[in-house]
């Protein structure tokens, strides 16, 4: 198995936005979770009492190779050119993505 986690920090009263980018929907899956290779995804939201808000989105794949395959799908890499050049949310104080496999 391996597993993606993105991790969003922004201003406070901000993480609902990023939530519902990420949040799953019942009505249709998303292209993401249509993706062979595709097990399930998970959005955490770090409590915090003021301050800027934590989201972790953590998708997890049968292997490394389905990553890729997302990775690589035109779909995916199409949505990333349509925001290439374009500034962050104010809102976005940091983001980073890392990636990992599983051992147990």
């Amino acid at each position: 198995m391996f597993v993606q986690i993105k991790r969003i920090i922004v201003t406070e009263g901000n993480s609902d936005k990023i939530v519902e980018r990420f949040a799953t929907k019942k009505s249709s899956p998303s292209l993401l979770e249509q993706q062979p290779g595709f097990i399930d995804k998970q959005v955490l939201l770090k409590k915090v009492r003021r301050g800027d808000e934590e989201v972790l989105i953590m998708i997890r794949w049968e292997s490394e190779e389905a990553w890729k395959g997302w990775e690589k799908h035109p779909d995916h890499i199409a949505g990333h050119k349509e925001n290439a050049g374009k500034p962050k949310p104010d809102y976005i104080v940091e983001s980073s993505q890392e990636v990992y496999n599983v051992i147990n």
